[in-house]
C-alpha cells in the first residue's frame, strides 16, 4: 500500500501525492516534490540565478546577491522577472560598466526607465506587425496557352495511347 500524503520539500506541509510535482533545479542531482506554490517560487529562483550568473559571469549567486535580492523584494515588492529584465537592461542595454557583482543599481527610478524601453520596444514591434499586415502583396501567375485538343474518349484504356 502506498502513501497518499507526501511532504513538500520547501514548506514541509503534507500534500496529496496528486498535487506535489518532481522537479530538479539546472545544477541538481535530486529531485524533490514541492507544492505548486514552492515550485513557482523555486522556478523563479532558478531563472534569478541563471540569469544572475550569466550577466556576472558566477558559478552561482553569493549571499550578498540573494540578500539584495530579498530586500529589493521585500521593500519594492518587484519580482524576480523584473529584477532580471532590470539587470538585462542595466548591463546589456546601458551597457553600464560591471563594477561588483550587486544588485545596488536596481531601484524605482532605474526600474521606470526599464518599463518605459520595454513598452516603447513593444510598441515598435505592434507597428512593425501592422505595417505588415497592411501591405498586400499581388501575385502574376502567367497563363500557359494549351495546345492540346480535348477529345471525348469512350474507352478507357484509350487515353494511355495518346501520350
Amino acid at each position: 500500500m502506498t502513501k497518499k500524503t507526501k511532504q513538500c520539500f520547501e514548506c514541509k506541509e503534507q500534500f496529496r501525492v496528486e498535487e506535489l510535482v518532481d522537479y530538479a533545479g539546472p545544477r541538481a542531482k535530486v529531485m524533490h516534490s514541492y507544492c505548486p506554490n514552492c515550485l513557482k517560487e523555486k522556478q523563479s529562483r532558478d531563472r534569478f540565478s541563471d540569469k544572475v550568473c550569466t550577466i556576472f559571469g558566477l558559478k552561482g549567486p553569493g549571499p550578498r546577491i540573494w540578500t539584495e535580492r530579498k530586500r529589493i523584494i521585500q521593500n519594492y515588492g518587484y519580482t524576480d522577472d523584473i529584477i532580471i529584465d532590470c539587470l538585462d537592461y542595466i548591463y546589456n542595454v546601458e551597457k553600464k560598466k560591471k563594477l561588483a557583482e550587486s544588485l545596488c543599481l536596481i531601484k524605482p527610478p532605474m526600474i521606470d526607465k526599464m518599463m518605459r524601453y520595454k513598452r516603447a520596444k513593444e510598441n515598435e514591434s505592434i507597428q512593425l506587425a501592422k505595417a505588415m499586415d497592411t501591405e498586400t502583396t499581388e501575385y502574376v501567375v502567367p497563363i500557359r496557352e494549351n495546345n492540346k485538343v480535348n477529345k471525348v474518349i469512350n474507352d478507357p484504356d484509350a487515353w494511355l495511347e495518346d501520350e
